[in-house]
């Protein structure tokens, strides 16, 4: 759909083609631009609503529910279904209020819709437990989504199941409450950004428990230190005043992003290495050389700093407590960092990814 969208927003510019910025933040509001766009142009053609969604209704996967109750449903709906198994229900009479018609039509289709939801979960925890290893919680940022697929989709391939956790304090929390619960059998912590709010003051943190349960339950964990670069904050006027003459990058409308310094980065350490010395279940430290640690630290990125990186990384290794007794254990404590073992990869490239799924498939072994 989202061709269609740049197509019809380039044409009524005049500006033909609009090519997407490489900046994620510049292209998603392009993008959100062309929608809007798009939006009022399919209003304004009477069947606009359907025509709207039917296209990303296709697109979905044979078997996931899907309705449209339309007022064109009882014409000729082959433009709108084509070969998908998108469902037109007839709404009788339009839908621009609720009336003794309308209310039962929509009754009647939510409750259609319900049914296929039902069948498809039952069908779903049918084939969930056939051949499957576990489930496995991965975390994820816009800045690690690259690194993230790779890691999920090798994963699926090995016979686990995975859930994905975006790095919002609410989803690292949702996460750890899913171990606790007894859903999550193990974990690839690959994107701890919500420390850096924890400790800077952000609005996406984690607190003060973070990874404390993934120790208590004594899951196979692999830990990375990904997206500790930066802080995150809302609009650009949102940002504390003491932040304001910061590194502020603007990750898209709603959010923006600041650089972490060394001081905070020691910090960071402090934090995350305090909870791997309690840790005694079979766990993975990855971590990499002075390549960066989210698309942003990168060479020629707003974020490139090769010291705080550094320092992090520094201070990991001198505070992390590795002695004969603990990788004596059978639990099979290993820390992959700096000197004892490095990755000369950037946190989005796939070879780093690779190495954190090994990690976990040996741990698991």
């Amino acid at each position: 759909m989202w061709p269609e969208l740049l197509l019809c927003y380039s044409e009524s510019v005049g500006q033909n083609p609009i090519v997407l910025p490489d900046d994620r933040g510049k292209a998603v509001g392009v993008m959100s631009k062309a929608l809007q766009h798009f939006i009022k142009k399919a209003q304004a053609d009477g069947t606009g609503g359907t025509s709207l969604l039917s296209t990303p209704f296709r697109s979905l996967p044979l078997g996931v529910p899907k309705i449209i109750v339309s007022t064109i449903a009882s014409g000729q709906i082959e433009p709108y279904v084509k070969t998908s198994d998108l469902v037109l229900f007839p709404s009788i009479v339009d839908i621009c209020v609720i009336n003794n018609v309308s209310r039962v039509v929509l009754s009647n289709a939510g409750a259609a819709f319900a049914g296929m939801v039902i069948g498809r979960l039952e069908r779903f925890q049918e084939s969930c437990n056939e051949g499957k290893k576990g489930t496995v919680g991965i975390t994820m940022y816009g800045v690690t989504t690259p690194c993230v697929n790779v890691v999920n989709e090798r994963l699926k391939k090995e016979g686990y199941e995975t859930l994905i956790f975006h790095a919002t304090g609410v989803g690292g929390k949702a996460m750890e409450s899913l171990v606790r619960e007894g859903y999550i059998q193990g974990v690839l912590d690959i994107t701890t950004t919500e420390v850096a709010d924890y400790v800077v003051g952000g609005v996406v943190p984690c607190d003060s428990s973070c990874f404390d349960v993934i120790i208590e339950k004594k899951i196979p964990f692999v830990l990375s230190v990904r997206a500790l670069d930066m802080v995150t904050f809302g609009l650009k006027h949102t940002v504390p005043t003491n932040f304001q003459q910061r590194n502020i990058h603007i990750h898209n409308a709603q959010i923006s992003l600041m650089r972490t310094t060394v001081d905070e980065n020691k910090k960071f350490a402090g934090f995350i290495a305090d909870k791997l010395n309690n840790l005694q279940q079979r766990s993975v430290f990855a971590c990499h050389k002075l390549k960066g640690v989210s698309a942003l630290d990168a060479s020629g990125k707003p974020f490139y700093d090769p010291e705080a990186t550094g320092t992090l990384l520094n201070e990991l290794q001198r505070l992390i407590q590795i002695n004969e007794d603990r990788q004596g254990t059978k639990l099979w404590f290993i820390i992959y960092i700096m000197h004892v073992k490095m990755y000369p990869y950037h946190i989005n490239d796939p070879e780093f990814a690779n190495a954190l799924v090994d990690s976990f498939m040996a741990i698991c072994s």
